[in-house]
């Protein structure tokens, strides 16, 4: 990882598709880079509409397939530990199931920390065909789709949950 250090320092497809570095906390890069998503979802939540903070994700997948291509030929690694910007995008698109839902701060805050809990879940065990996805597609596109359809399993279980505990 030492060779790493050297193109995070100066590399600005590293910089992005490490999400400004998250995806070089030493313990658990993907959940840092979940974790950093969070933090964006609740700024984005604040200024943003819906349809701008769709417009966000259409963005942060379009850059993330370009970005981590990019990283993953430069580190000659297939699907680097340190590209976070899947988990990000994931994030953001697991929490774009509830944009027209209306919620106090506190129900917001409960909603986007299982919202987290059941990506992180989907992401890292990918069941069904989110492994396919992982290891049929290659570049860029694979490492950012992975991601989508775990957050397509997490908003459906997080909605359903949302019905049971709220009964909206």
């Amino acid at each position: 990882m030492n060779k790493m250090n050297e193109f995070k320092k100066n590399n600005p497809f590293i910089f992005a598709a490490s999400f400004f570095y998250a995806g070089f906390f030493p313990y658990g890069p993907g959940t840092a880079g979940s974790v950093a998503a969070f933090l964006l979802y609740i700024f984005l939540l604040r200024f943003l509409n819906p349809f701008y903070y769709i417009a966000v994700c259409i963005i942060i997948f379009i850059t993330g397939v370009y970005v981590s291509s990019k990283a993953s030929k430069i580190s000659g690694l297939e699907d680097p530990p340190f590209v976070v910007i899947d988990e990000v995008l994931g994030y953001l698109a697991v929490m774009s199931g509830l944009l027209w839902m209306h919620f106090d701060f506190f129900h917001i805050l409960i909603y986007s920390l299982l919202g987290l809990l059941l990506f992180r879940i989907f992401d890292i065990s990918k069941p069904l065909f989110i492994g396919t996805i992982d290891k049929k597609i290659k570049g860029g596109l694979g490492i950012m789709l992975d991601d989508v359809a775990a957050a397509l399993f997490s908003v459906i279980i997080l909605r359903i949950a949302i019905v049971i505990i709220a009964g909206i």
